[in-house]
């Protein structure tokens, strides 16, 4: 299922529910039909409260009201939780405004399992609280500016990697008439060492490929387009393409099964984050952060770190947006 299915599902929450009050009935009138008791027919297929809670995994997430549950709540959820994959990825949560922030267990089938090192210790910092208009709020989204900040105040007991949402380019490997589409992800340099994972043909991108700005105009190729493309031949390394009026080049291709994180897509290109043209701008959230936390660090002490980071990078944002205003009084 989509993401964008499990985002529509989660906003006809309350339709979706009935939906499904309507299914279980109808299965057991046909049992009725066929001859079964009704007591016996409801009991083989279950309560209705059952089947709504098993129909969270059609959701985004399993409920904003479970986001809002105390700490208390949360933890027992954790101890039921029967998810069991290495690769599920906790959730950092930051308090946006007076809210307070707390950290649950994402649900697994945001993220399709990634084969990385340390998926146990993967976390994904996330904002919480509440809104301008007193409403609550849930965003994974981020700003370069703070990132480079609060990734300086947890070095040594995170990592932290900015990856942006999936989009759609246009790129040419031999003349503008053969242009093709393709699924692209700015994502960090150390990324791919972060995540230990090995190049199938050339090389990864390393931090020395995500220092400056617009340079340099390198790309790395999922194992998958690899395949599809060009039939894995390894003479793609070195080779070019145009996209976005700049020339990149062919550095290497990731490991086979790495097809990027953003659920429900096949990453084909993965370019340096200092390629975007968002990393100057303190006003454009483009990307998600991953926390990959050192052993024996705990998601809280992370947390109370980058919290304060945060709301300091907020104020400075706040006092910059009231000066520009007063200049266009």
């Amino acid at each position: 299922m989509s993401l964008w299915t499990r985002l529509r599902n989660t906003l006809r929450n309350e339709q979706l529910q009935h939906e499904i009050d309507d299914e279980l009935e109808s299965h057991i009138a046909e049992a009725v039909a066929q001859g079964r008791d009704l007591d016996e027919a409801r009991r083989a297929f279950g309560s209705p409260l059952r089947h709504r809670e098993a129909s969270r995994d059609a959701r985004l997430v399993a409920s904003l009201d479970a986001l809002r549950a105390d700490a208390v709540f949360g933890l027992r959820q954790l101890r039921k939780s029967k998810i069991t994959s290495a690769a599920a990825i906790l959730s950092l949560a930051l308090a946006m405004g007076l809210a307070v922030a707390g950290f649950r267990l994402l649900d697994a089938f945001l993220w399709r399992p990634l084969p990385v090192a340390h998926a146990d210790r993967l976390y994904a910092v996330v904002r919480q609280g509440l809104g301008p208009s007193g409403d609550f709020r849930v965003s994974d989204s981020n700003e370069y500016p703070l990132f480079v900040r609060e990734r300086a105040a947890v070095r040594g007991e995170a990592e932290l990697v900015a990856l942006s949402f999936s989009d759609r380019a246009e790129l040419t490997f031999k003349s503008d008439d053969e242009i093709e589409k393709v699924n692209r992800q700015y994502v960090s340099g150390w990324m791919f060492p972060a995540f230990e994972l090995r190049p199938a043909a050339g090389r990864l991108f390393t931090e020395d490929d995500d220092r400056t700005r617009g340079e340099p105009p390198y790309t790395v190729l999922s194992y998958e387009y690899w395949t599809r493309r060009f039939g894995r031949d390894p003479s793609v390394v070195g080779r070019t393409f145009r996209m976005d009026n700049r020339i990149f080049t062919v550095i290497g291709v990731s490991p086979k099964g790495f097809t990027g994180t953003e659920p429900g897509t096949m990453i084909d290109v993965f370019v340096p984050t200092m390629m975007h043209e968002g990393v100057m701008h303190s006003d454009w959230s483009w990307f998600r952060t991953l926390a990959i936390l050192q052993p024996g660090v705990r998601a809280d002490a992370v947390r109370e770190k980058l919290q304060p980071v945060m709301q300091a990078f907020n104020e400075e944002r706040a006092k910059a947006f009231k000066t520009e205003s007063k200049l266009f009084i």
